[in-house]
């Protein structure tokens, strides 16, 4: 049993792993009362939030059809049911859309005109989006993961995958916006992706966080609900393989549902997780949880997974070099949504972001010792001959399931 004190320490872990209101669902008859009540609370503000996204979504929509810009919704409430039974149990805190190329920069400034402002980096460097839209609503943080006031960031994205930046490649993304569709939420409809695209894309949105050593245990755990619910869609799975020339990608965060969560797959996934590469076998073995952990214990043993992937030694050596030593890091900008800043809020600003800028560099340098550590672990483990019972134990654990 988990007492009161450990309680304490547990919520705030599953508030950063996005992953307490999921608790409250799946496990309400086991929890505290204390506990529940505050769920409870988390779940109603949550469901509060959900309502201003939907309306959010409406006024942009409108203002984009207006110019005859086109464009489509990733991930977000798009992900209900199959991810997601409730779109009250779901956090989010962005709404994600995607447009053409060559109307990206019109869709930009038309939400501009609705009010919204540019917020952090600018350019499109490691990007798939544009720099976030915000409004400056004068709303400050209170410490609340589900404080319903909190602003909606817009992300207005121009591709699918960042093959120059994950120095790999992934397949099927140019078919991704002719094949998108029509679905409805609540009361209005909405562009969105095929089903079997928007799988796909949920799984190269994971493995990209993954590599850039900021995946989120909430994606890993909506991904392995749509993993279990189409556990025996055979139509789906087949049509979903017959369209791939080289899903490794997908593959990669299946592996990681069913590590995680051990989630059902169907036959089809199976057979793509049975068929992973030796060396990524060999990296969930050894690095499997370290994601998770990392919330706790920084470290970055993705690296190894994405040194797997990548095309050459080239491509290694500047997928080192990027993760070693970063060129650039985002300053955190404290009360980013208070417009005009006085001198007062100005100044905190500035020894806000040198703070959090000196913080991240202590974070990159506590990673030095374990990531030197887990260099000498995966070093053996490439060294050593495949272990053919992991495969079986996979194969036997995912028929059981």
């Amino acid at each position: 049993m988990i007492d009161g004190d450990e309680w304490r320490g547990l919520l705030p872990f599953t508030d950063r792993a996005q992953l307490t209101l999921p608790l409250g669902v799946r496990c309400r008859d086991y929890l505290p009362e204390w506990v529940l009540r505050r769920i409870n609370r988390d779940l109603a503000n949550n469901a509060v939030r959900q309502q201003r996204i939907a309306e959010t979504y409406q006024r942009i929509a409108v203002a984009l059809t207006a110019q005859g810009i086109e464009f489509m919704v990733l991930k977000g409430f798009s992900h209900c049911p199959l991810y997601c039974a409730d779109l009250a149990h779901r956090p989010q805190y962005d709404l994600d859309l995607y447009c053409p190329p060559d109307q990206i920069e019109k869709a930009y400034a038309a939400l501009m005109m609705l009010g919204y402002e540019p917020f952090g980096r600018t350019g499109r460097t490691v990007l798939d989006h544009l720099p976030p839209l915000i409004l400056k609503t004068g709303w400050r943080p209170k410490d609340d993961y589900y404080d319903p006031d909190i602003p909606i960031t817009l992300e207005i994205h121009f591709r699918f995958w960042d093959a120059a930046t994950e120095r790999f490649d992934v397949s099927g993304a140019e078919r991704f916006w002719d094949r998108r569709r029509i679905r409805s939420v609540g009361s209005f409809d909405y562009p969105t992706l095929h089903p079997s695209d928007a799988f796909s894309y949920a799984a190269w949105h994971l493995v990209r966080h993954l590599l850039r050593g900021d995946a989120r245990a909430y994606h890993v755990y909506e991904l392995a609900q749509f993993l279990d619910s189409t556990v025996a869609d055979d139509m789906f799975w087949r049509d979903w393989r017959d369209e791939r020339l080289s899903p490794m990608v997908e593959t990669i965060a299946c592996r990681l549902a069913v590590e995680w969560f051990g989630c059902r797959v169907n036959p089809v996934v199976r057979e793509f997780l049975n068929a992973l590469p030796a060396d990524v076998e060999k990296w969930f073995g050894l690095f499997g949880f370290s994601p998770l952990l990392a919330l706790e214990r920084p470290n970055k043993d993705e690296l190894f997974l994405h040194l797997c992937l990548a095309n050459g030694i080239e491509d290694r050596f500047q997928i080192i070099k990027r993760r070693m030593f970063p060129r650039r890091l985002n300053p955190y900008i404290a009360d980013a949504h208070v417009p005009s800043p006085d001198l007062s809020l100005s100044l905190k600003r500035r020894f806000v972001s040198a703070a959090f800028l000196a913080k991240r560099a202590v974070h990159h340098a506590r990673t030095l010792i374990p990531l030197a550590q887990s260099a000498i672990r995966w070093r053996r483990a490439l060294s050593s001959p495949p272990d053919p019972q992991s495969s079986r134990t996979l194969r036997a654990e995912t028929a059981r399931r």
